[in-house]
């Protein structure tokens, strides 16, 4: 059995974000017509010959769902031996869908608390309040031990605001994104964050506790296989890469994209590079004065097996790739 990944996206929210370049759309009267076009697309991939060991449902705000519509989704899904995240949104969190994620076998929660500022959020234009997410953020730990938020910084004439402490002990994970940067990319932010030594930094936009990394997106980042459903959803399977077209009820499959054995390559060394793991030195023969050179600069570190980036290197990923690509 190969292991698989699964992400399934839900693109409905009760107020799109400006900053936000996902599938999404507000249209929630069309979320019943969209989960029967899900479900069937879903049931029509063979899982035979894979083991489901991660399930990410995301957004979008899957939360938006009743119980109802997530026991229906959930019925098309495969079995999961690990980890199954839903994303949340503070607003639309509450006991009676808490304890349907539980019962249906969601184990982490992710909630989309963006900052714990009053002025942050109004003008990021969230439909939440600081109070509504420390409520949410207590809510959920009520029910899962494994609870993540995702944090938005580098946001103009607002400093990034570091979580209170009553919250760092409820969560295991944080997702810190930047509003100006394209995080798609390979780059970090600039405005600095301060947490507790608990939190590692294991990847350049996100901390966790020991033994909480996100199962899920570490393989995005470890070149493991992925299959993605829903509107806009990208897969990796066989060494091709594919995606969802972005039209929410009648998508399709868009072309396959073969890979290369230098895509593949360049893209190890552009993932380990987000990575306190960091790239193989396999991967860089023939890239010793690069190495050398970015050494000298305090951009990287070496190991005997594996070059690393920095703290200051972290800031520049996108000129360290090019360097070692």
């Amino acid at each position: 059995m190969k292991p698989l990944s699964v992400y399934v996206h839900i693109p409905f929210c009760e107020k799109r974000c400006g900053y936000c370049d996902f599938v999404s759309c507000t249209q929630t009267q069309k979320i019943d017509a969209y989960l029967k076009y899900l479900c069937a697309e879903i049931q029509a991939f063979d899982f035979s010959d894979y083991e489901v060991k991660t399930i990410y449902i995301g957004g979008g705000t899957p939360s938006l769902l009743t119980p109802q519509q997530l026991e229906l989704l959930f019925q098309c899904l495969p079995q999961c031996t690990g980890e199954v995240t839903l994303e949340a949104n503070p607003n639309s969190l509450t006991h009676d869908k808490c304890q349907a994620y539980q019962r249906l076998g969601v184990n982490r929660l992710s909630i989309g608390v963006q900052s714990f500022d009053s002025d942050t959020l109004r003008n990021l234009g969230r439909l939440h309040d600081v109070k509504q997410a420390l409520d949410a953020i207590c809510l959920a730990h009520e029910y899962f031990e494994n609870v993540s938020i995702d944090l938005i910084k580098d946001i103009p004439h607002h400093a990034f605001v570091t979580p209170p402490a009553q919250v760092l002990k409820m969560i295991k994970h944080i997702s810190i994104y930047s509003l100006t940067k394209d995080d798609h990319c390979v780059l970090d932010t600039d405005e600095p964050v301060n947490l507790p030594p608990e939190f590692e930094r294991y990847e350049v936009s996100n901390y966790a506790k020991p033994g909480y990394q996100s199962r899920h997106n570490l393989v995005y980042w470890t070149g493991g296989e992925y299959i993605g459903f829903g509107a806009g959803a990208h897969s990796l399977l066989n060494n091709e890469r594919f995606c969802n077209s972005n039209d929410i009820l009648n998508y399709r499959r868009e072309a396959v994209q073969k890979r290369t054995a230098e895509d593949i390559r360049a893209e190890q060394i552009m993932l380990g590079l987000r990575l306190h793991t960091g790239v193989a030195l396999s991967l860089l023969t023939g890239k010793e004065q690069e190495i050398k050179f970015l050494t000298k600069l305090g951009l990287i570190r070496t190991t005997s097996t594996h070059v690393i980036a920095t703290e200051a290197g972290l800031q520049v990923l996108n000129q360290l790739w090019l360097k070692l690509v």
